[in-house]
């Protein structure tokens, strides 16, 4: 008997650990150029590139739109996800990674595309990171 129900919906929001993480390598890249022995001219542009790179993860961070992930159908492994406008039917594929404070998802589209979703818990409310965890962790065993 399975604990995990057959269909869910989960609301995705804009991860800020996922920001800081994504920034902490940008931080350790700037400071491996800043000690390497490289040209005058490279390091400066190095570290110009690197900060442009910063400024858009910011930006990009500031515009993502919530997003929805809906379980179909648990037993043939489809979703949804609703990103404003946007609907994608998806396929989860056999191969996840489930901690207790991060899950990555690997989806498919129709067409062969891969999509992946980073999850930390900041993303999904407690009960529903629980629930997605639990949700994956099931597929695994059956």
């Amino acid at each position: 008997m399975s604990l995990a129900p057959n269909s869910a919906e989960f609301q995705l929001s804009p991860s800020f650990y996922y920001l800081c993480a994504r920034l902490g390598l940008v931080a350790i890249a700037a400071a491996l150029i800043a000690v390497l022995p490289l040209l005058i001219w490279v390091k400066p542009s190095a570290l110009l590139c690197l900060g442009f790179a910063a400024c858009w993860l910011i930006v990009d961070y500031r515009g993502q739109c919530p997003e929805k992930l809906i379980l179909l159908d648990a037993s043939d492994d489809r979703w949804r996800l609703v990103s404003g406008s946007q609907t994608l039917e998806l396929v989860l594929t056999p191969t996840q990674f489930v901690t207790r404070h991060l899950v990555i998802a690997y989806f498919k589209l129709p067409q062969g595309r891969q999509i992946v979703r980073v999850l930390p818990t900041d993303s999904l409310s407690a009960p529903q990171h629980r629930l997605l965890r639990m949700l994956l962790i099931e597929r695994t065993i059956r």
